[in-house]
């Protein structure tokens, strides 16, 4: 009988803010996609103290960028909601993207290509899972619904390796290329969760680093996932009412420093952090007493959920983060299912 705590474990991380001017043309550009962590969502100031701000103001500060002197631009497509299916679709942030980096080619301008891209994408594509005529809904650990997650995980692992794929071939083998994993916000409060959580989350973590090292497409990562170990009460807004999984100041520092460290600059070149963010560091286990979260009184059934999708809102109360937690795990329980069945095949 599978354990009923995989139904509460993946932090789907949730939409996007989309916003930035038009990029100068003259300039090697900074192109942001990926969804509500690239916008900045849970920072006190989205475009100036999210992760893309400070690693924009990183490539430009640093002694030891080679973008230092080149007038660097910035171009985030971010936008709410969005999926790995709604960033391939027409008029999405893949168009868009592919287009931008075609015309820098061809403009004859000397120096304005796009010379570092990065992207968080994918949690939302799982909350399908818990909405509307669901398999998953009232219960997830029926056939039909391990069917659907499987199906789920498969749509992502295909779209994000043609997300990345075609951005490779058109930016080409200069263009630095970096994919953010996922954290777990429930890292650090407590019970099982946490262990559950990370199971889930490194589900998704290794679809991400296998895409990224593919020979064609060859991307760095960035590891958000060990910094937010034992600190998500610390680093996301978890223990707040409403419960919101995203990062505060903290924590989008801390992605900061581990996007600037892969794209191979020291971790200090990320601004002075806020007030209180801790260290580029694997950290020990806290001592401290469990955090406890909001309560939020959720019963054995899975409800549906108000729609998701490109353009959607951000404000995830609890109930519906509890939904898009259900529909992860969902995903991780079929594949640990798998791993289990192939095991036992061989032998």
């Amino acid at each position: 009988m599978r354990s009923p705590l995989l139904l509460l474990a993946l932090p789907l991380l949730v939409v996007v803010w989309a916003g930035t001017a038009a990029a100068d043309p003259s300039s090697p550009l900074y192109l942001a996609l990926g969804d509500s962590l690239a916008a900045g969502v849970g920072a006190s100031e989205p475009a100036q103290s999210g992760y893309v701000g400070l690693v924009f103001d990183a490539l430009r500060t640093e002694a030891s960028s080679p973008y230092r002197e080149a007038d660097l631009a910035l171009l985030n497509l971010g936008d709410p909601g969005e999926t790995t299916t709604s960033v391939l679709a027409s008029g999405g942030q893949m168009e868009k993207a592919l287009a931008e980096i075609d015309s820098r080619k061809e403009d004859g301008v000397d120096g304005n290509e796009v010379a570092v891209i990065t992207i968080d994408i994918g949690a939302n594509d799982f909350i399908p899972l818990v909405q509307g005529e669901s398999p998953c809904l009232p219960n997830p650990l029926t056939s039909a619904c391990q069917e659907a997650a499987t199906s789920a995980l498969s749509t992502f692992r295909t779209n994000f390796s043609d997300i990345m794929r075609a951005l490779r071939a058109a930016a080409g083998p200069e263009a630095q290329v970096v994919a953010l994993g996922l954290y777990n916000p429930l890292s650090g409060t407590g019970g099982p969760l946490d262990a559950v959580g990370d199971a889930a989350v490194g589900l998704f973590n290794g679809t991400v680093a296998e895409a990224a090292a593919e020979p064609d497409i060859q991307a760095r990562l960035a590891d958000i996932f060990s910094l937010f170990q034992d600190r998500g009460p610390q680093l996301t807004h978890i223990a707040e009412l409403p419960p919101d999984v995203h990062p505060n100041d903290s924590g989008h520092y801390l992605m900061a420093q581990a996007v600037v460290t892969a794209l191979g600059l020291p971790a200090d070149a990320v601004a002075t952090p806020p007030s209180g963010a801790p260290a580029l560091r694997t950290p020990t286990p806290s001592t401290r007493p469990p955090t406890v979260l909001p309560t939020a009184s959720p019963t054995s059934t899975v409800s549906a959920l108000p729609g998701a999708g490109g353009n959607g809102n951000d404000d995830t109360p609890w109930a519906v983060y509890i939904g898009l937690v259900v529909g992860g795990v969902v995903v991780v329980a079929t594949g640990l299912l798998v791993l289990g069945r192939r095991r036992a095949t061989r032998g």
